[in-house]
């Protein structure tokens, strides 16, 4: 993606629109933000349902995913590339240029339907701080939830060893990092209600700045 290649000036004029990243770390319930901004009425795209069907048989990246790890299963590459960073690289080489090129897609074709408050994207992905592409969007709403909790999460709802969640976590940029470039930034820390209630507020101040 090149510098700007989603920002205002980059857009078509006749259909302008607003994207907001929306990150956080593994287990921080960005996926469940990004769930209660499309229960607010927003337009969301997920990187990570997009990097699914892309891995999935008849998707892009199959071929090469299948070349390269001889397996496409979610958690059995998870714990390929967290245990080895030069195959965690090698993934990322694989699906980011076609996430994106997915996600740009898909955000011009929202906007060429959309009208009014609705060409407001929020665009779900886990990696915006550590690839600098924040800087290509118009905003950053983190998701911030303590590391032991996320950890806790993860171990969890994965069924993982602590030390693999351990890897997980410190493969990302830190919550400082994160927070430090955030437009927005949204306590994950309590319950499903409050996170909602703070999404629901969020979501009906970004559609009066629009």
């Amino acid at each position: 993606m090149k510098p700007g290649q989603l920002s205002t000036l980059s857009r078509d004029l006749k259909n302008p629109y607003k994207v907001m990243g929306l990150t956080g770390g593994v287990a921080s319930g960005k996926s469940l933000a990004a769930d209660y901004f499309k229960e607010a009425g927003m337009h969301v795209i997920k990187a990570d349902d997009i990097a699914r069907a892309l891995g999935d048989e008849g998707g892009a990246a199959h071929g090469a995913i299948m070349q390269r790890f001889g397996t496409n299963d979610r958690m059995k590459l998870r714990k390929i590339v967290f245990n080895d960073p030069l195959a965690l690289k090698d993934l990322e080489a694989i699906l980011h240029p076609l996430i994106r090129a997915e996600a740009i897609r898909m955000m011009k074709d929202i906007a060429e339907k959309a009208h009014g408050d609705k060409k407001i994207i929020i665009y779900e992905a886990a990696l915006l701080v550590e690839t600098k592409h924040y800087e290509d969007l118009d905003g950053l709403i983190v998701i911030h939830s303590p590391k032991d909790l996320r950890k806790r999460r993860l171990i969890w709802r994965d069924k993982i060893t602590e030390d693999l969640a351990e890897k997980m976590i410190t493969s990302q940029a830190s919550d400082e990092d994160r927070v430090k470039v955030a437009t927005e930034v949204i306590d994950n820390s309590g319950t499903k209600e409050q996170l909602k209630a703070q999404i629901e507020k969020l979501a009906k101040k970004l559609k009066q700045t629009a």
